[in-house]
């Protein structure tokens, strides 16, 4: 049985939202939420600075704490596959009132240090990275490993010591995102990972969107997630 898992290589990575756009694109994934991202901080003072770029998305933890959180406040529709995915379970919450979705949601999300879950505001049900369990299951690799220019993304069997995932954290110094005393083990390695970004306070100002603003217009899902107020403005022609 492998364990999947990903190697992201943050020296490769030049920020281009490939990966995200392809998130989006595959699984559907609404304007103002993600599956995946690239976050990003700049160090120095210019002219040295440098741009360190942070792909992020579910760190599959071997001990998720949002599938004990989801156990602990609903019926469990958060779980975790045997080759090590962490899904989730719609058939579960089937017949479910919208507030007991809500409470089993936001348990997990609250449990989860990389705000990884998110409440998709168009069906109101949780979403989170699946590594594309569809596509991998037919033999294919995520969509964001697929589309990555820079081959940062690197997806494979971590039980397998000749897999490439295996290698390159076999040859390289490599990090989790997870907190050693929260998860456990984590599919998820990081090649070179900048210091400052394992730090949770630096990664505030990403955070995802509350639906309740697109119910109370300050996100549109027709024109992008522009803040009401700051859209395009009209330009007359001046007489």
């Amino acid at each position: 049985m492998p364990r999947w898992g990903m190697v992201v290589d943050t020296r490769r990575c030049i920020g281009c939202q490939a990966c995200t756009i392809a998130c989006k694109t595959e699984n559907d994934v609404p304007l103002g939420v993600w599956r995946t991202q690239v976050r990003f901080y700049e160090k120095g003072t210019y002219p040295l600075v440098r741009r360190h770029f942070l792909p992020l998305l579910c760190d599959h933890c071997d001990e998720a704490p949002c599938v004990e959180a989801s156990e602990n406040n609903g019926v469990g529709s958060f779980y975790k596959t045997k080759d090590g995915v962490v899904l989730i379970d719609y058939k579960k919450l089937e017949g479910r009132t919208k507030k007991q979705i809500e409470t089993e949601t936001q348990a997990a999300i609250e449990a989860c240090p990389l705000e990884a879950i998110f409440m998709n505001p168009m069906t109101m049900m949780p979403e989170k990275c699946t590594y594309c369990y569809h596509r991998v299951s037919e033999g294919l690799v995520p969509a964001c490993v697929q589309t990555c220019l820079g081959r940062s993304r690197v997806f494979g069997d971590l039980s397998d010591p000749n897999s490439p995932v295996s290698k390159l954290i076999a040859t390289n110094a490599t990090r989790t995102l997870m907190p050693a005393d929260d998860g456990g083990g984590a599919g998820g390695h990081y090649i070179t990972l900048e210091g400052g970004l394992l730090d949770y306070g630096a990664l505030e100002g990403g955070r995802q969107i509350d639906p309740k603003d697109f119910e109370e217009g300050k996100l549109s899902m027709t024109t992008g997630p522009a803040m009401k107020g700051h859209g395009a403005k009209k330009h007359g022609r001046k007489k």
